[in-house]
């Protein structure tokens, strides 16, 4: 299980601070969440900012697409270097058409379900999903609290996996036991890692145990 930091947790202020603070070694890429306002009430980062982000930072993107119009952001989020992308099933009615067309584009494509959402209903994407992320927590800007029983009852819907497995929301370090049982590939961590005073030294300590 591998631990990946969210920017959007990061102080806003000088970003660029920040992503000094987590330097580069320690995790695979950076995870970014494009919030606009509209599906969710928050607003985070526009893709100027990504753009700007990129040209001083060498790791990949991993982006989770919080946003009404999810298709109008895929090319251009094809340039910055993207790793995975994640579509919400709330915010799309042609799924399977949306995630060939990231694949056709070299990048790996993720469903996100909110916490209330059935994983049952989206079996059919199961072939063609390269990763399911489960939010932990009702995704918004106050203060999220992870909520365990949205993972439970995944290993029968799924069966053998054959797709990464993903979690995001609210996530501390006192979680990872139970996580790493649920068979979850990679953990999206916020404020648990920008909130402490060595960020590096944390993510070194907590992927390289």
């Amino acid at each position: 299980m591998k631990i990946l930091p969210s920017i959007a947790s990061a102080n806003q202020y000088n970003i660029e601070k920040e992503l000094g603070r987590i330097g580069s070694r320690y995790y695979e890429n950076l995870h970014i969440d494009i919030e606009d306002g509209n599906f969710i009430p928050n607003i985070t980062f526009g893709l100027k900012t990504m753009k700007q982000i990129r040209e001083n930072y060498k790791l990949p993107f991993s982006v989770h697409l919080m946003v009404s119009n999810p298709e109008s952001y895929i090319d251009e989020l094809q340039k910055l270097g993207c790793c995975i992308i994640f579509i919400h099933v709330e915010s799309c009615g042609y799924l399977s058409e949306l995630l060939n067309k990231i694949k056709s584009l070299g990048i790996k494509a993720g469903i996100a379900l909110n916490p209330y959402s059935d994983l049952k209903n989206y079996k059919y994407l199961f072939g063609i999903t390269d990763a399911v992320m489960f939010m932990t927590s009702e995704p918004d800007f106050r203060g999220q609290i992870f909520n365990p029983a949205v993972l439970e009852g995944i290993e029968e819907i799924i069966g053998e996996k054959k797709f990464e497995l993903w979690a995001d929301g609210g996530i501390k370090a006192e979680h990872m036991e139970f996580l790493e049982k649920k068979q979850i590939d990679y953990v999206v961590m916020g404020r648990e890692i920008f909130d402490r005073e060595d960020p590096e030294d944390f993510l070194k300590k907590i992927n390289f145990k």
